[in-house]
């Protein structure tokens, strides 16, 4: 897995878009990133304020399992052997 790339490449071209008035797209050539990745930070920082990246990995499954554990198990106690 690849690592993001640094808060200050994504601050850069944030300031870059809001305050500098740059077009998304002019940023990303600017700073030699893809545009769509442009539009995604500066879509993000607006809706929440934040240019850091997301956290990457981890568990994201368990607790949606876990909330069905007594239907499943359930079930698993009513089938025939």
């Amino acid at each position: 897995m690849t690592r993001p790339l640094s808060n200050d490449l994504r601050r850069r071209v944030v300031t870059a878009v809001v305050d500098g008035g740059m077009s998304r797209r002019g940023a990303a050539r600017r700073f030699g990133i893809a545009p769509s990745t442009a539009i995604k930070w500066v879509d993000a920082w607006r809706r929440t304020g934040s240019y850091r990246p997301r956290a990457q990995g981890g568990d994201r499954r368990s607790q949606r399992i876990e909330a069905w554990a007594e239907v499943v198990l359930a079930l698993v106690e009513e089938t025939p052997a």
